[in-house]
């Protein structure tokens, strides 16, 4: 097998590889075509003659788009590091981020886009007004957007990925409550028995109804009672300003629900584990050394400072 494939490259045309990673990326046709300058029949000539060569029908047309087969997603990483390698090579070690226009993706949760985010545009606005910004949240497992490099990095609670990936730390930070300024409990401090019982907002980018907060009540014997539960932070100021639920959340967050929306922030009776403590940029091992890359790292770092505001 390893002979045929090798043959099989000596005669192969690598811009075929270059629609295969387009296609992974997009996972749609139409999309990919135009991410890399072809028409739509162009793309899916290219595409059939390239399934005709490596014996594998490689993307599945499904409703939610074109889904690859298991042997595509081995291939994914290989060939988009590949690619990047060629890429990096052609255009030399030299990186400007003054005169840049390269795309940067970040795979994260809105808990990051909405706490960091707003000083790295600014920063970005001032140090690399060329370079493009886009934000993805996965609905896949975080650790083929970064294989597949449609991210260049994820932003989460992510300390010990798998040895392929790399991951350092941004910053820790606790969990505080948030609610309405004029809210019976606003005052004071949380006890457990008034947490348990009030109304609850619960943030589940994964559609869960429970998170460490439920575990950590159920080790004290009580339980809560969420009445909302949402896919992402952003609607929170609205929703907390105008009913009596509490939302359990980073102090980041909290500062963005203070800042803008006046609520109030006061302590959690109820104490994180170590993992739900730390925000985490995690990327591939084989873009270590990339420049655009490490640029980039290097200014999440230093935008990274989070500081927590409570109102008593």
């Amino acid at each position: 097998m390893r002979h045929i494939h090798f043959m099989n490259l000596r005669t192969l045309d690598l811009n075929l590889l270059v629609v295969f990673d387009a296609l992974m990326r997009e996972r749609h046709v139409t999309r990919a075509a135009a991410a890399i300058g072809l028409s739509q029949p162009a793309f899916s000539n290219a595409l059939t003659r390239l399934r005709a060569r490596l014996g594998d029908e490689l993307f599945i047309r499904t409703p939610d788009g074109m889904k690859p087969t298991a042997w595509a997603i081995e291939l994914s990483g290989p060939i988009s590091a590949a690619l990047h390698d060629i890429q990096t090579a052609l255009n030399g070690a030299h990186f400007d981020p003054c005169t840049s226009a390269h795309r940067i993706t970040v795979a994260t949760p809105d808990y990051a886009a909405m706490t960091l985010f707003p000083k790295l545009i600014v920063a970005l606005q001032d140090q690399a007004p060329g370079i493009v910004l886009q934000t993805i949240t996965p609905s896949q497992h975080w650790g083929e957007y970064l294989d597949t490099q449609r991210a260049d990095m994820a932003l989460l609670n992510w300390p010990n990925p798998p040895e392929r990936f790399s991951s350092q730390m941004l910053f820790q930070e606790d969990w505080v409550c948030v609610m309405r300024q004029d809210h019976p409990l606003a005052r004071g401090t949380l006890s457990l028995d008034q947490f348990s019982a009030v109304k609850h907002l619960l943030v589940s980018p994964q559609g869960d109804r429970r998170n460490w907060v439920d575990d950590a009540l159920a080790r004290h014997a009580r339980t809560r009672h969420i009445a909302y539960t949402m896919p992402a932070y952003g609607m929170a100021p609205m929703i907390l300003g105008t009913t009596d639920f509490v939302l359990t959340c980073p102090a980041s967050v909290a500062n963005v629900c203070y800042e803008y929306g006046g609520l109030s922030v006061i302590d959690c009776p109820l104490k994180p584990p170590d993992k739900m403590q730390s925000i985490h940029m995690v990327w591939h091992t084989k873009l270590g050394n990339h420049p655009v890359h490490r640029w980039f790292r290097a200014l999440l770092q230093d935008v990274s400072a989070v500081e927590l505001i409570k109102d008593h």
